[in-house]
């Protein structure tokens, strides 16, 4: 008996950085990746000022002072809804 099907192929396997991959590793290690052009590099390093990485978790500190913390695009979805389904979420309005 064999194991392969004729009709099985993998035809592309991706992974996906977070959007703040660059910054995490520059700020954990000191190294940006030879890949990326000098702008580019310039552009983490400039970047970089305004994050913090704490117990492996990346923070950005905003204009405003207000320190945030930074997730990947997927769990987004993840928080909203648990904002929205929480006993005091949902959507208020102010009415005068």
């Amino acid at each position: 008996m064999e194991d392969k099907f004729p009709d099985e192929y993998i035809f592309i396997v991706s992974t996906k950085s977070p959007w703040y991959a660059d910054i995490a590793n520059y700020l954990a290690i000191g190294k940006i990746p030879f890949h990326l052009s000098p702008r580019e590099k310039r552009r983490i390093v400039h970047n970089s000022t305004y994050y913090s990485w704490i117990n492996d978790v990346l923070y950005k500190i905003g204009l405003d002072l207000i320190i945030k913390i930074c997730v990947q695009e997927d769990e987004i979805l993840e928080i909203l809804k648990a904002c929205l389904n929480e006993p005091c979420g949902g959507h208020f309005f102010l009415i005068k």
